[in-house]
């Protein structure tokens, strides 16, 4: 692979050697043969200036890969100019083109830094909260080098692993160690107080990077590791906690379910109280209908009565057709001398003595 690597990387050097060294081959078949009398210094002058020509045509270009810049230095100084990604052309054998990465670069605090997958590893900080409780802040700092300010941060800070190195773990271990000496341990075990921690440590890295021309992109807390007495308290504080939780919950249940059932005795007093009342309108109701019935009834027999008395005195005989027609095995009977008008007529024996 390593092989592969050279020859991919040396091929247009080694296409350049293969035109010059036929340049040269042609050259001294062409003086040799066709002219038999040149000398061999001038057949040596002339290879030399065709060496010479192809070896400044391989230094007279360079490319720049992707995610890089490259910074010219000419004679040991920078020249200023920068080369983006690409093809670009530069004096031979005078100027030199440095790649410098301008890609989003990370730098984190491990506890295994050869297990990490960062540009740049290093162990943890150590730092101690306001109330003197002993702790490990591992993190992750991602940068960049803008490639604009690519020159500028070569010259005064120079090349990328010097930035980490002066900058990026300087600055960030020394400020995060500072801010932590400002929360209490119970704020960076949990709660918002990491949030906090992270984000002020984010805004003065930000500034501490600034006179340097280095952009911070994050800075990102991964874990903070408090000491094993530390958590051991912290895990029994959360079990009592929970103990009083669940103890304040039962009340809370007793409580309601007292509730519940002076709600449910109220809601049945009020369910008889409801009943009596409507069991006593309803009494009431049957009993002014059945007096309601009553008096119809009295003035429909009154309406009766009146209206047979009507019927007899306007029809008397009628009483004594109902008397004889309700007479059921009678022989005989006696009727008034006076006043009644027999149904049969009799015959009269006036003047016959008995």
């Amino acid at each position: 692979m390593a092989v592969l690597a050279f020859l991919g990387a040396a091929f247009p050097s080694l296409m350049i050697a293969l035109f010059v060294g036929a340049l040269a081959g042609g050259a001294t078949w062409f003086l040799t043969r066709r002219r038999p009398g040149v000398s061999p210094v001038i057949v040596g002058v002339v290879l030399a200036v065709l060496a010479f020509a192809g070896l400044a045509l391989d230094q007279a270009y360079t490319t720049v890969k992707y995610g890089t810049v490259g910074l010219v230095v000419r004679f040991s100084a920078l020249t200023g100019q920068v080369f983006q990604p690409g093809l670009h052309w530069k004096t031979p054998f005078i100027d030199q083109v440095i790649p410098v990465s301008t890609v989003v670069q990370s730098y984190e605090a491990s506890d295994d830094p050869t297990a990490s997958g960062a540009d740049y590893r290093d162990y943890p900080v150590t730092a101690q909260t306001i109330d003197g409780q002993q702790i490990q802040i591992k993190y992750t700092v991602l940068f960049r080098i803008p490639p604009e300010k690519a020159v500028s941060i070569v010259q005064n800070v120079g090349f990328p692993q010097f930035v980490v190195e002066n900058v990026v773990k300087a600055h960030s271990r020394n400020l995060s160690r500072l801010w932590a000496q400002g929360y209490t341990a119970e704020e960076l075990f949990s709660g918002d107080g990491i949030f906090e921690y992270e984000n002020k440590v984010y805004e003065t890295l930000t500034e501490s990077f600034v006179p340097y021309g280095v952009t911070l992109d994050s800075f990102l807390v991964r874990k903070i590791d408090f000491g094993e007495e530390y958590v051991n308290a912290i895990e029994q504080q959360q079990i009592a906690q929970e103990a009083i939780e669940t103890a304040r919950y039962q009340s809370e249940a007793a409580e309601f379910e007292k509730e519940r059932q002076i709600r449910l005795s109220e809601a049945e007093a009020e369910r008889t109280k409801l009943l009596a009342v409507a069991d006593a309108e309803r009494t009431k109701l049957l009993a002014a209908a059945d007096a309601e019935r009553q008096r119809l009834l009295a003035e429909a027999e009154a309406y009766s009565i009146e209206a047979r008395g009507e019927t007899l005195e306007a029809y008397p005989n009628v009483v004594q057709w109902e008397f004889v027609r309700n007479l059921q095995n009678v022989q005989w009977g006696f009727l008034p001398s006076e006043g009644v008008s027999p149904f049969l007529p009799i015959p009269s024996f006036e003047g016959v003595q008995p």
